[in-house]
């Protein structure tokens, strides 16, 4: 097999891996909903809270693509479970800032502390230089998805 050849099944084998593994992401995202009784759409809005912060309704909406009456529906959720609350904006009342509940952190944190674990010991197995290369690819493979996502939201 020559180097072209060789490159082009490497290629396909990353694709073929990299669908399989957000196929299976998305499996244990759902078991790990399950196991906090919400849905898979709670727990990402759970997740983008805690990643980047207090949000109003709208960005949130914005950033999981919901509407407004469903991303209303999901705060109506997380904050019947006690996992986020609701405060006026001081800067305009008509919005409403998201948080979520800090003290509820430690009982999400359990469904995911054995996959931390576990990714913890992998990734123990990599040099300083292949952990550095996984930092590049996934920063550029989070990029590069965010693009796609505005491509898809500007499908008419």
């Amino acid at each position: 097999m020559n180097n072209s050849e060789k490159r082009r099944d490497l290629i396909y084998q990353i694709q073929s891996l990299a669908q399989t593994l957000s196929t299976e992401t998305a499996l244990f995202h759902q078991a790990a909903a399950a196991k906090l009784c919400l849905g898979i759409t709670d727990l990402k809005t759970i997740s983008t809270l805690l990643q980047e912060g207090p949000l109003t309704a709208g960005q949130l909406a914005e950033r999981l693509n919901l509407t407004t009456g469903a991303v209303s529906n999901v705060i109506d959720r997380l904050e019947q479970g006690n996992f986020v609350k609701r405060t006026p904006d001081i800067k305009d009342r008509r919005k409403v800032i998201v948080t979520f509940n800090q003290e509820k952190l430690s009982s999400t944190n359990k469904v995911y502390h054995s996959m931390g674990e576990a990714f913890e010991k992998l990734l123990e197995m990599y040099t300083i230089e292949e952990l550095e290369f996984l930092i590049r690819f996934y920063n550029q493979t989070i990029k590069l998805t965010k693009l796609e996502i505005a491509k898809l939201k500007s499908w008419r």
